[in-house]
């Protein structure tokens, strides 16, 4: 899959002198990776010290370091994300989140309104905690890894859909042929399934039971000029996301719908009308895109990393934390496949 986490795993394990051949069904990228805003924020949601959060915060730490081995103009900031304060519900959100912060040695920075106003001028709040967190222009991402997997002699094959995982290999379709039941046997050592939402289905080939279901998310585009907004904003209300000349993306939408991506106007126009009130210079911005992904949600919520026999690795179950958890996903799934550790506890994210 030409997701962001199989292409950084094929990138990575390429690195380590493995032969990888990426197989996706889809002509090109466009699902929850290509669809996803690229906030970097482990720390927005967490309550708590748990798996996620802990897996979340060690990829963060690697976030620059990918982000300089690949090379590319990706559009990337590492200046953190603003919790603003709009409702005296909000004052709890914050306060409890700077305690769990600094009680962990991570920092969390009040903004009064004065503060707040040097540095998001645009912002409609009474202040604003500032925490540690990036951006990333998940399109530039996909494409940087395509080059990427590219110069490290990755076979990149789209239209081309597994339908059989056996031992030692895969029988792949041509997804344009009009041939039922025509694919060819493709033998290899070691298999591994990243294919995001559609992972359930191929795991199931392979006589192995995921529990979860794709949530669909909506997502719109502002065109508005660069320096419209400097950090990403975070809350319950919306998620505004800057991108150098493309705008500001904001989302998201959570809807259970299994596979239909059909767009929802009334969950854009609420989407839009939350970002307005945030950043009333958006009142007269033309909205320049709307579009939907699936994320890819497993039962317990938590992802699954892990070689599940020996010729077969599974990473997925990444929800809303697919962009942020990439470089710590290539890195696990080396491990897995024979090379260094990676510096987590991977057996904590098994079935």
């Amino acid at each position: 899959t030409p997701i962001v986490i199989g292409l950084a795993c094929a990138w990575r394990l390429a690195g380590d002198g493995h032969a990888v051949t990426l197989f996706d069904g889809a002509r090109e990228a466009r699902e929850a990776s290509w669809a996803a805003a690229g906030m970097l924020a482990p720390h927005h949601e967490a309550t708590a010290d748990d798996a996620v959060w802990r897996l979340g915060t060690a990829s963060l730490a690697r976030w620059p370091a990918f982000a300089a081995a690949l090379g590319a103009e990706l559009d990337v900031s590492f200046s953190g994300g603003l919790l603003p304060l709009i409702t005296a519900a909000d004052q709890q959100v914050i306060d409890a989140k700077q305690r769990f912060l600094t009680a962990h040695g991570l920092s969390a920075t009040w903004l009064d309104r004065h503060e707040l106003s040097q540095r998001e001028p645009a912002l409609h709040a009474a202040g604003a905690l500032l925490v540690p967190g990036g951006r990333v222009d998940p399109r530039r991402l996909t494409q940087a890894l395509r080059h990427a997997c590219a110069a490290r002699h990755v076979d990149l094959r789209y239209g081309e859909a597994v339908s059989a995982i056996l031992e030692g290999g895969l029988v792949v379709e041509d997804s344009s042929s009009p041939e039922k039941n025509s694919g060819t046997e493709h033998r290899c050592d070691l298999t591994v399934l990243a294919n995001g939402a559609w992972t359930p289905a191929l795991a199931q080939l392979a006589g192995i039971a995921l529990e979860g279901e794709p949530v669909k998310g909506q997502l719109l585009r502002f065109g508005v000029a660069d320096g419209v907004l400097r950090h990403f904003i975070h809350c319950h209300h919306a998620y505004l996301v800057p991108r150098a000349g493309a705008g500001v993306v904001v989302g998201s939408t959570m809807v259970w719908s299994g596979f239909d991506k059909t767009p929802d106007d009334d969950a854009i126009a609420e989407l839009a009308a939350q970002a307005r009130r945030l950043l009333p210079t958006l009142r007269d911005a033309p909205i320049s895109e709307t579009w939907t992904g699936l994320r890819p949600r497993l039962r317990t919520g938590m992802p699954v990393l892990q070689r599940v026999r020996d010729d077969l690795i599974i990473a997925t179950g990444h929800f809303r934390n697919g962009i942020l958890l990439t470089p710590i996903t290539a890195d696990a799934i080396a491990e897995l496949a024979g090379g260094a550790s990676c510096g987590v506890d991977v057996s904590e994210y098994h079935l």
